[in-house]
């Protein structure tokens, strides 16, 4: 294990580096993902919007397999008395290959590979690399873990838009490719344990049912006022987050966390943020004229 690598990064520790490689942590979490969805979706760029969501909730399924197939302890569980755990909140589940940073990494290369652009690929390297070096710093993953993460990462990302550009116009083949995806992904649940990878699958399965809906019934255009894009953004800022920070404790009230049925109330609170959020939600657009 690479575990001088990690205590080589603890060495600095002060609290400037506390502070920053906390921040670079934390945009790779739940709460900027919601946020950054929801502005481009709702308001500037629906298909790239589209294709965001489907990279990150797949490369987050993948990720969750693989760490509950490797089931591997992270460096503060390891060698306790080495290095200390400087972020427990994102600490959850195993520590390979690292969430964090596959998530982060196939987000922002998804959005490089779409756009094409020469900055975008440098900005999304440099910010890779940053939270490579976050995780190991707060010491929750080994170089092995977010080595492997960038990669994937990167790999994931471009694979899934040469699927998404091929197939973008034709949502037939593109919602057969998406179900597939789950339906390759559906087993695990019954051979995985850790709720990660429930609430990965929750939000695959409720994207797919919300994509869909939405191109069935609702086609709503990005091609608003500033005014409608702001109030838009606003409100599904609100529904989300809602659904992410409220029902959890509506669930916790039948169930312990760990048990198997709160990670099947974890799998029905993501999917319904992904489907009410993506999916549901647009019928509004048109009833409120947004």
């Amino acid at each position: 294990m690479t575990i001088q690598v990690v205590e080589f990064f603890q060495s600095f520790r002060n609290g400037f580096f506390d502070f920053f490689f906390s921040f670079i942590s934390f945009l790779g979490e739940e709460y900027i993902y919601i946020l950054i969805l929801a502005i481009i979706y709702y308001a500037y760029n629906k298909k790239l919007g589209e294709f965001l969501a489907f990279a990150l909730f797949t490369t987050a399924g993948i990720n969750t397999i693989i760490k509950g197939l490797f089931s591997a302890q992270r460096p503060f569980e390891k060698y306790p008395d080495r290095v200390d755990n400087l972020r427990p909140d994102t600490a959850t589940g195993h520590s390979f290959p690292s969430g964090h940073v596959q998530n982060f990494t196939t987000f922002l290369f998804a959005e490089s590979f779409y756009t094409g652009k020469q900055r975008m690929f440098i900005v999304s390297g440099i910010l890779a690399v940053l939270m490579m070096i976050s995780r190991m710093y707060l010491g929750v993953h080994f170089l092995e873990d977010v080595t492997v993460s960038i990669l994937l990462g990167i790999l994931v990302a471009y694979v899934l838009h040469k699927v998404y550009t091929k197939y973008q116009d034709n949502h037939v083949i593109l919602h057969k490719i998406y179900i597939g995806i789950a339906v390759a992904m559906f087993p695990f649940l019954f051979l995985l344990d850790g709720e990660d990878f429930f609430k990965s699958y929750g939000l695959l399965v409720g994207f797919i049912l919300a994509m869909i809906i939405e191109k069935k019934y609702i086609n709503f255009s990005d091609d608003t006022t500033i005014k409608q894009k702001l109030i838009r953004v606003a409100l599904g800022l609100v529904i989300m987050l809602v659904l992410q920070t409220g029902l959890k404790p509506v669930f916790g009230l039948f169930t312990d966390e760990g048990t198997t049925l709160f990670n099947i109330f974890n799998l029905v609170r993501y999917l319904l943020i992904s489907f009410i959020g993506l999916g549901i939600y647009p019928f509004a657009f048109k009833k409120l004229k947004l």
